[in-house]
């Protein structure tokens, strides 16, 4: 879903770039001035439209600086509770998923965990701190 905004956001962008240049071409360049429009009216528009693309801009360059919500990237830091007691293996619910879950330590059953690392199917994880 993220993606598909990611990519009107950028459509949106580029398609206001090409109109921006279309109305300089035409108005300016071309001097194809109409009478009706006054410069302060092709101003105004000019703008706009430059403020316009300057937010849409802002935002694609927001959107992609964010950390990955999926795949195993998005699992690293996530919270969760341990089903079983982990002493070496056992099983956790992270993300709405059940996984089998290695750690170092001790981890009795119900204590709130955190994944530090994907390994496969398998999530390192780590017992947070109370």
């Amino acid at each position: 879903m993220r993606r598909w905004i990611k990519v009107v956001l950028i459509v949106s962008g580029l398609s206001v770039f090409f109109l921006l240049d279309e109305l300089l071409v035409i108005f300016v360049l071309r001097e194809a001035f109409p009478r009706s429009f006054k410069p302060s009216f092709l101003t105004l528009v000019v703008g706009v439209a430059g403020m316009v693309s300057l937010l849409l801009a802002w935002l694609v360059f927001k959107a992609l600086r964010r950390r990955p919500t999926t795949g195993s990237e998005g699992l690293i830091g996530e919270k969760g509770r341990a089903l079983s007691g982990i002493s070496e293996d056992g099983k956790v619910f992270v993300h709405g998923e059940i996984w089998k879950a290695v750690s170092e330590e001790e981890i009795q059953e119900g204590d709130a965990i955190e994944v530090t690392e994907v390994d496969g199917l398998a999530l390192r994880v780590r017992k947070v701190p109370s």
